[in-house]
């Protein structure tokens, strides 16, 4: 996993990490190649010469900040996007926070196809650790272990495609490591106790859906 730096970079790194950090603060619609040239101190034409145009350059910074996010992963049996990656670059936002910022406008409203394919990877990579769990007692057997993962999913997640929603209810700014540290033990407590004191409710929704097993039977 490596994070955005300035360093020695080619003039092709250097516009495409403006355009990621413009383009996850203001959307890609609103962000022109006048502004990543201008952030990027290389004229216009430069960015065109290098990307064709703004489709162009979307897909390399797409690429790029899908890599970030990929580990090589033997549940997987390969390369693939994880949550956990993600959660250790929230906990580093001077490096990643640019990275970030682009993958929320990338969750939330890119329809390139790139978006899919990362949260389809997020995703699977979820399920297989969520399985591997099952099996090694970890947790219970789930009665739909895809859409457990799913659920999962869009948990680890919540904090960078909401994260303003996340600082500003928490009493911050921003998102910091110490809005994500202060969600962490309440998530722990909801995943490892549950809130409900019996499973009344359980049984009720499982009585509304007649295909589901009943808990009697999950046991």
């Amino acid at each position: 996993m490596s994070s955005i730096t300035p360093g020695d970079l080619t003039t092709r790194a250097r516009i495409r990490n403006a355009a990621i950090a413009l383009i996850g603060e203001h959307g890609f619609e609103r962000t022109s190649i006048r502004m990543i040239a201008a952030a990027a101190g290389v004229s216009a034409g430069l960015v065109v010469h290098h990307f064709g145009d703004k489709d162009g350059l979307r897909k390399a910074c797409n690429e790029h900040v899908i890599g970030m996010f990929t580990i090589d992963d033997d549940r997987t049996g390969g390369l693939s996007p994880t949550i956990e990656s993600i959660q250790t670059a929230l906990g580093d936002l001077d490096a990643y926070g640019p990275a970030l910022r682009y993958l929320a406008q990338m969750l939330a409203g890119d329809e390139s196809g790139a978006a899919d394919r990362l949260f389809d990877g997020i995703l699977q990579n979820s399920l297989a650790v969520l399985q591997q769990q099952e099996r090694d007692g970890i947790i219970r057997q789930q009665s739909d272990a895809r859409a457990s993962a799913l659920l999962l999913t869009i948990i680890g997640l919540a904090p960078v495609v909401l994260a303003r929603h996340f600082a500003r209810s928490l009493g911050a700014e921003e998102l910091t490591p110490e809005v994500v540290a202060r969600i962490t033990i309440p998530l722990m407590e909801l995943l490892t106790h549950g809130i409900y004191t019996d499973d009344s409710l359980l049984k009720a929704a499982m009585s509304a859906m007649p295909d589901s097993p009943t808990p009697d039977q999950e046991d």
